[in-house]
């Protein structure tokens, strides 16, 4: 599976589907693992471990930021909201597509381009059949592009993270502990498939793969590898995992950086609250232009993050 192709699936959040099920017929060949789709979407890998006493998740959700129709103001014109956090001016002039139809992002008042006001914005239909549907979703135009050093393109969050949980299988490291590799649904509009995820395991531990945008208010910078978490703007990886994911880090030349962030948060903020809890660690892979059809990720931190998330794997 490329990074390219994951990235030109459609998969706002909340629909999802095409991308589950282009994963799921890529796991499905490997006999080491048991595989499920749950009701609302997760796709889960279980390897059972030697003596299964404990219960591992390893999470990366697999949906993207998008737009979906209100309705029709005009022929041609079609008024939209977002699906996940998308500032306007990241969705001005952009092109967008669906599974039928092809436009472009307009906007009537360009003075009233604020932050999160989509008063103003309108999907122009460029091509497609008929009319675009109530309802019908919208994601950023690929537009996918690789480099010597690094990947572009629009869904780099969060699949850069999916691509390194399915590297991650391949591997097929046994461990003592039943681990859950999970490709989550709707992060982006409320994490719901996270908390389906946590109701339903139970887990020990988990461990949240995701993409971390750069900002003056986050820490990390790219190209300078993978990221372990200390906190985000809501939620707070549990200091002696923190200390072991360095010490492992340290132990195999791994490339790594210490992440506080108050721009943002992960599928971390969601508990396990049925029985005893579970301890929670961040994994971030640092991104810039996040949430926009311009993505950027190094691939040195993608390898870097493989390549601890393996370690990690073999310490358990």
């Amino acid at each position: 599976m490329t990074i390219n192709r994951l990235c030109d699936l459609i998969g706002v959040s909340g629909y999802e589907s095409e991308v589950v099920k282009c994963i799921y017929n890529e796991l499905k060949i490997d006999k080491h693992y048991k595989l499920n789709i749950d009701n609302v979407g997760n796709l889960v890998c279980l390897k059972q471990g030697k003596e299964s006493n404990k219960k591992i998740i390893l999470v990366a959700h697999v949906d993207e930021v998008g737009f979906q129709v209100i309705k029709k103001v005009d022929n041609g014109k079609y008024k939209i909201k977002s699906l996940g956090s998308i500032k306007t001016w990241n969705a001005f002039n952009q092109r967008v597509k669906s599974q039928k139809s092809y436009g472009i992002i307009r906007c009537a008042n360009e003075d009233n381009l604020f932050k999160n006001n989509y008063n103003d914005l309108y999907i122009e239909q460029i091509d497609g059949k008929g009319d675009i549907e109530v309802g019908e979703v919208f994601s950023f135009e690929n537009n996918f592009y690789e480099t010597n050093d690094k990947f572009l393109g629009k869904a780099l969050d969060n699949r850069i993270s999916c691509f390194c949980l399915l590297e991650l299988i391949k591997m097929n490291i046994q461990t003592n502990d039943d681990v859950y590799y999970c490709f989550s649904v709707q992060e982006e509009i409320g994490m719901r498939g996270n908390r389906v995820l946590k109701s339903s395991i139970q887990p020990d531990l988990c461990i949240t793969l995701d993409v971390s945008a750069i900002n003056e208010m986050n820490s990390l910078d790219v190209n300078k590898g993978v990221a372990i978490k200390i906190s985000d703007s809501m939620s707070v990886s549990n200091p002696y995992l923190v200390r072991w994911a360095c010490d492992i880090a340290k132990k195999n030349n791994i490339s790594y950086q210490m992440e506080v962030s108050d721009c943002g948060t992960s599928e971390m903020i969601i508990s396990n609250e049925l029985d005893n809890g579970c301890v929670e660690l961040g994994i971030s892979i640092p991104c810039k232009n996040i949430h926009t059809c311009n993505s950027v990720i190094y691939k040195e931190d993608i390898k870097a993050t493989i390549k601890l998330m393996g370690e990690i794997l073999k310490d358990i």
